[in-house]
């Protein structure tokens, strides 16, 4: 089981990635089954595959982005809990999302689940 320090790292090294635009190292965190739910209120993507379509999907669209972790990451036993924000621009617009999301770990120290809190009333224009 991954200690609270390689989740703190690794939820870092996930923000990192998304900032960089880059799926690849994303889905790397990421165990061959993982279930991912962004926003927790829209269908499960299931998969390395389908996980790293939708990140670069979502990079595709977007002019610039940057993950921000903006608080403490709190981590104990196999979950880790952070608050982030998303920085998007789109059409000239730069938009932000604040953002909870909750990883779940596996044995081996990768992200085996990880659920997005989020919804369009988090999303400002900046």
């Amino acid at each position: 089981m991954p200690t609270t320090d390689e989740m703190k790292a690794t939820v870092q090294a996930y923000a990192a990635a998304h900032t960089a635009k880059d799926a690849d190292a994303i889905v790397a965190l990421f165990a061959e089954d993982c279930v991912v739910a962004d926003p927790v209120d829209r269908p499960e993507m299931v998969g390395r595959a389908a996980v790293r379509d939708f990140f670069a999907g979502t990079h595709e669209m977007s002019e610039g982005f940057e993950l921000k972790v903006t608080g403490p990451i709190r981590a104990v036993d196999r979950f880790a809990a952070v608050p982030l924000r998303a920085e998007t621009s789109m059409g000239g617009s730069t938009f932000a999302v604040d953002i909870i999301d909750l990883f779940t770990f596996g044995d081996d120290g990768l992200i085996s689940e990880m659920r997005a809190y989020w919804t369009a009333s988090d999303i400002t224009q900046l």
